[in-house]
């Protein structure tokens, strides 16, 4: 199956620097992105990190890449990259605690396998949207247990990442397959750009945009910041 992406990552409005992390690789069908956490610069360091060092894991793996086999690998590539994060934020005091969400999709034939760490996201369009990943945050740890004072939570505490890659315990990432057909789109983006639109704001302006995934990139990011742009705004969109 060809695959063609489009990606941008953007400041937004209010963030100083951008900590979110894309790679997009045609070629090899492999599409990563990451959304950094720390203070200083340590988020970006955070998310590069794990970009480069799950892709770099998958890159040499290519020919095992096949069925049953790619889902070991890609979890094998985020321990790596949580190692490699975790270490790393052990030569420095200024970067102690970083860490970072994480979104892997590999295509191979007819399927797409994700899998992901924190509230970044993976949406499928075929005809309409839906969202492929549940975020990893204390809301939705609270909403999935019942927990009586779920309303007692602020709204800070609910957005906490109950995951991330580097720090904490090793993360345990939801593994996904998806059908994918000719003509259907794949979206990876940042919380800067669903915290800022809805699901259904998201799908209209992918079906407004008549499979044109670089307009469609484009006006995404500028509605996020029409919105808000409270947050670094990152979108990675795949046409198969």
């Amino acid at each position: 199956m060809v695959v063609k992406s489009a990606y941008l990552s953007d400041l937004g409005l209010i963030r100083e620097n951008n900590e979110d992390f894309l790679l997009a690789d045609d070629e090899s069908k492999i599409y990563l992105l990451a959304d950094g956490i720390g203070g200083h610069n340590a988020g970006e360091v955070a998310s590069e990190l794990a970009v480069k060092t799950v892709y770099a894991y998958l890159t040499k793996r290519l020919s095992s890449l096949r069925g049953k086999k790619i889902c070991n690998i890609i979890l094998d590539a985020i321990k790596a990259a949580h190692e490699a994060v975790n270490q790393k934020a052990k030569t420095d005091l200024k970067l102690m605690g970083m860490g970072s969400t994480l979104v892997t999709l590999v295509i191979r034939g007819h399927k797409a396998y994700t899998c992901h760490i924190g509230d970044s996201r993976i949406y499928h369009y075929h005809n309409v949207l839906k969202c492929m990943t549940c975020d990893h945050t204390m809301e939705n740890r609270i909403r999935e247990s019942n927990m009586y004072f779920h309303k007692t939570v602020s709204e800070n505490q609910r957005h906490i990442l109950t995951q991330a890659v580097g720090f904490g315990n090793q993360p345990m990432p939801d593994f996904r397959q998806i059908d994918i057909s000719s003509g259907d789109l794949l979206l990876l983006c940042s919380d800067g750009l669903t915290d800022m639109l809805m699901d259904e704001e998201i799908g209209a302006i992918i079906k407004n945009g008549n499979l044109n995934i670089d307009s469609i990139t484009q006006n995404l990011i500028a509605s996020a910041n029409t919105q808000g742009g409270l947050d670094n705004i990152s979108v990675l969109l795949i046409k198969t």
